[in-house]
């Protein structure tokens, strides 16, 4: 029977191969020849493949989307939509093309950050299952795939409906870029995912196996422990407290990487949830598909949030856990060891704080609903008044 990890992993992977079909990912992971550990390799050719497509995709969608806007639509709340979306996608090509042409070393080396990170949690006795996270971990990546699949269906009925050459260069450029734009967050999903299952793993290891061999210094008549298992022990907290130290270290230089495109994406998102659900009500609420694009943008914010929330969170939980009360020892080296444990922990509190603006946590969703509700709201007693609804 298949884990909840075993799962999770295989969506990553199936993930994986579809942000490489469409151009987003421009690396290869294989295994390395010596130990068979898996390494992100660089694709040059194929990298310089997706910059050149991504740059003719772009343009040719810009210039279909300036004719549409300027010769077919006559609404000027479609207008200002397609507008919005034009000036969102390009942004966010602008800033995928960054990341594959300048930062692209910079990326290489954090995944392969990720992948030891995720070695040695694994050596870790009791660890050793080979997988992603657990259940919270394969529930968010199932609806994660959902709105993967929704974004790329969304526009097949307007293919059939208007089956034609440029119809179908307009859709697929409409795809190609919406998709790229929206993998953005994707990418920030997944990598504050991976955060919040390596902290969760690590604390499980802690409050279990780490616990229990802390507790078993103590002797049943009051002896104390010989040197040498105060120095295995010893060497546990120390592997543990390093595992903690670089898992900020590599959260916190992943936050950096992605400090700007996520509050882009965070901003693209609420103000397009703002913009199209102003539409619907002036539409009389009778156009669906834009629904289903509200729900959709609104459930990646969530789960992004999700995701950001729980690698937070669980950088905080090992501080509860109590080890202090775990053995007592007369031994000065002893006590300073378990005191430098607790203390660094509490000085590598992993949190994302985007350019300082505001911490990203449950509460967000709580506060941009209730800003939307207000503003719909106003709009819709506004629109009763005027009779426009």
């Amino acid at each position: 029977m298949l884990s909840a990890s075993t799962l999770s992993a295989s969506i990553l992977r199936a993930t994986f191969r579809y942000a490489t079909f469409m151009g987003f990912i421009f690396f290869g992971i294989k295994g390395n020849r010596t130990d068979g550990c898996l390494v992100a390799q660089n694709r040059y050719r194929y990298k310089g493949f997706c910059i050149l497509s991504r740059i003719l995709v772009c343009v040719l969608y810009g210039y279909l989307s300036i004719v549409d806007i300027l010769w077919v639509l006559d609404n000027t709340h479609l207008t200002i939509l397609a507008c919005i979306r034009l000036g969102c996608n390009i942004i966010c090509a602008f800033v995928i093309l960054m990341m594959q042409f300048w930062f692209g070393q910079r990326v290489l080396r954090l995944v392969n950050c990720y992948f030891r990170l995720f070695r040695k949690v694994n050596a870790l006795p009791g660890c050793e299952d080979v997988g992603f996270g657990g259940r919270r971990e394969l529930t968010l990546l199932f609806f994660k795939v959902i709105c993967l699949l929704s974004q790329i269906f969304c526009e097949l009925p307007q293919l059939y409906s208007q089956f034609s050459l440029e119809a179908c260069i307009e859709v697929i450029c409409e795809t190609y870029t919406d998709v790229g734009g929206s993998m953005i967050g994707h990418m920030c999903f997944v990598g504050y995912l991976s955060i919040g299952a390596l902290y969760a793993q690590l604390n499980r290891y802690v409050r279990h196996e780490l616990r229990r061999q802390l507790r078993s210094l103590e002797q049943p008549n009051g002896c104390q422990a010989g040197r040498r298992e105060l120095k295995a022990a010893g060497c546990r907290l120390d592997e543990c407290l390093s595992i903690y130290v670089e898992i900020e270290r590599v959260g916190s230089a992943f936050h950096r990487l992605m400090e700007i495109p996520l509050c882009l994406i965070l901003m693209f998102s609420f103000l397009s949830m703002a913009v199209v659900s102003y539409y619907i009500m002036l539409n009389k609420f009778r156009d669906f598909s834009l629904w289903l694009l509200v729900i959709r943008l609104f459930v990646d914010v969530v789960l992004l949030t999700l995701a950001i929330h729980g690698a937070c969170s669980s950088s905080r939980v090992v501080r509860r856990l109590s080890l202090e009360n775990c053995y007592v020892s007369e031994r000065n080296d002893w006590h300073m060891k378990m005191e430098m444990f607790l203390s660094r922990l509490n000085l590598y509190e992993f949190r994302v704080c985007p350019l300082g603006l505001f911490e990203i946590s449950n509460e967000l969703i709580l506060v941009f609903l209730s800003g939307l509700v207000t503003y719909l709201t106003y709009i819709l007693q506004y629109s009763m008044q005027t009779n426009q609804i």
